[in-house]
């Protein structure tokens, strides 16, 4: 009997297995716990892409509150680097001065290795570029007056380099690093520069949220204008100098 309760016959020669209760219990007890660990991870997977969308949201939201600040910064920057590049042309003596000085200042990075130069390097730029971006609350007058005087000094360096040694060797000292450092001095200052108008903003009594503007720079400035400064510090650092080392 006990064989029988386990197997029935469905024909002539034919024999199947049939499940007893605790079987089936079981069976159903195992396929529950298959779908809810399916489902959990599911959720998870949501949740992550959730967490990836909301980031990427963020991200495009805040620059396009942030586009006009961003074309001011650019159109001061090339605005002053023209006008330090006539200035060197007219008074190449002052320029000379001026480059005389600034070598001397950081003649001693050229004693230093490699990884206290690019160390050096960071701190410098994360350091006037947050000092932009914090100071930019007293009416975004600190950002402008930060990328006019770097677009000036450049313009002049350009000038006086340029006439030494070509503009080649101008484009391949700047650019490796430049296209990665720029934007993001560029994108510092804008936001600086957002912080002074909602600091003015709020001084005539409009209705704005200057802590919250702080901390949405602040939060930015961390998670992707620091990282990309680093980049470009390590460029500047190891590539710049091993394509100038070809001229």
């Amino acid at each position: 009997m006990g064989r029988e309760e386990d197997y029935g016959m469905l024909g002539e020669g034919e024999v199947v297995q049939i499940e007893t209760l605790d079987e089936r219990i079981g069976n159903r007890r195992y396929a529950g716990k298959e779908k809810d660990s399916y489902i959990a991870k599911m959720e998870a997977n949501t949740c992550q892409v959730g967490k990836n969308n909301s980031k990427k949201d963020d991200f495009i939201g805040y620059m396009s509150i942030l586009w006009p600040y961003l074309v001011i910064i650019i159109v001061i920057f090339f605005g002053s680097l023209l006008m330090g590049y006539a200035s060197a042309a007219s008074f190449p003596h002052m320029a000379d001065n001026l480059m005389k000085e600034f070598s001397s200042r950081f003649a001693p990075l050229r004693t230093m290795s490699s990884i206290y130069i690019l160390i050096a390097i960071f701190l410098n730029n994360t350091f006037v570029s947050l000092v932009s971006l914090v100071l930019g609350i007293a009416v975004g007058i600190f950002p402008i007056l930060f990328i006019a005087s770097n677009g000036y000094f450049v313009g002049m360096v350009s000038y006086l380099v340029g006439q030494q040694k070509g503009f080649i060797f101008i484009l391949l000292a700047l650019l490796p690093h430049g296209v990665v450092e720029l934007p993001t001095i560029f994108l510092s200052a804008s936001i600086g520069l957002r912080l002074g108008h909602h600091m003015f903003l709020s001084l005539i009594g409009r209705p704005t949220k200057v802590r919250g503007e702080i901390k949405k720079g602040l939060k930015f400035y961390f998670t992707l204008i620091m990282p990309f400064l680093f980049i470009a510090a390590m460029i500047e650092t190891f590539i710049t100098p091993l394509i100038l080392g070809f001229i």
